[in-house]
């Protein structure tokens, strides 16, 4: 979600597979395109009011889940989450014909996925997981971020795919196990909220102590203590900016798979758990609305200021 990414962009590449989508929410929708300059795109939403979104991609509306299935012979899953992905793929994996290839993009539980992966295997159907990162920005620029992960031949199969929405030359290979890519993405989203938490803090002890905000964000940044938050979206806190583009929900829903993960493997996260406390409260104070700041903005009410420019 929060990656550096080099300026050059991914040629138009062609492919006779046909390609099924399901979900065309604000992602889904703003990789669609990419996806069309591929070849044949039958698409699908829970939602029939999406249809225009997917016509106007260029792409063609499948009404059910059943249809899409019995028409492609590559399936990609742009979902809000976990639960969102059971759902469909339980109805999915039995429709997809052996030999297709399921290519999910969703950010979800890895437990999840290895669970759907070896459902898919008994089918015959390769997995791959490559668990984006990035705004719609991005999506619509086709510059995300992939951690892709599955068997080498499925992956180099789901290539032409992968490299249509991102730049070229920076999918990332997480793992050779489906679920692997999973593991990394949550694990850099918990990463840039600690971050994101800790820097609002410090800065907002840097205030107290009488120091401008935008000055000491300028000395922090070249610092020791400097981050890719620091560098990329902390100017839009002092903007006034919560970064729209995620839910508060989704990102507690995100961080309580990362506090499991860590039960699982024993690893004690004292760090990683205060971050996360602080997304829960956000939660709690404003409900589930779009902001992936809004813990940013919560510790700014506790400590009862604001960092923001000094006017001009």
């Amino acid at each position: 979600m929060h990656d550096e990414r080099q300026p050059e962009p991914t040629p138009t590449t062609t492919t006779s597979t046909s390609l099924g989508v399901v979900g065309i929410g604000r992602m889904g929708a703003a990789l669609l395109p990419h996806l069309v300059a591929l070849g044949p795109v039958l698409a699908h939403d829970i939602d029939p009011a999406r249809e225009p979104d997917v016509l106007a991609a260029g792409a063609r509306w499948a009404p059910t889940l059943a249809e899409l299935l019995a028409r492609v012979d590559v399936l990609v899953t742009v979902l809000p989450g976990p639960p969102e992905l059971g759902a469909v793929m339980a109805e999915a994996l039995p429709g997809l014909p052996a030999g297709a290839l399921w290519l999910d993009l969703t950010s979800a539980d890895p437990r999840t996925t290895r669970v759907l992966a070896a459902v898919a295997a008994g089918h015959g159907v390769d997995v791959v997981c490559a668990p984006m990162g990035g705004p719609v920005a991005d999506a619509t620029a086709a510059a995300l971020t992939l951690f892709a992960s599955g068997r080498p031949a499925a992956v180099e199969r789901a290539r032409p795919v992968l490299d249509a929405l991102t730049v070229r030359g920076t999918v990332r290979h997480a793992g050779d196990r489906s679920e692997d890519g999973q593991v990394v993405k949550l694990l850099a989203n918990a990463l840039w909220f600690a971050h994101a938490s800790a820097a609002t803090e410090a800065m907002l002890v840097g205030q107290a102590m009488g120091l401008e905000p935008e000055h000491l964000h300028a000395l922090l940044r070249t610092s020791a203590g400097g981050s890719v938050f620091m560098d990329r979206h902390l100017d839009r806190l002092l903007d006034g900016d919560d970064m729209t583009t995620f839910g508060v929900d989704r990102v507690v829903e995100e961080l309580d798979t990362v506090a499991g993960l860590g039960r699982e493997g024993g690893v004690p996260m004292p760090v990683l758990d205060a971050s996360a406390d602080v997304q829960r409260a956000a939660l709690a104070r404003y409900g589930p609305a779009l902001g992936e700041l809004l813990g940013a903005r919560w510790l700014e009410e506790r400590a009862g200021r604001r960092l923001q420019r000094r006017a001009t």
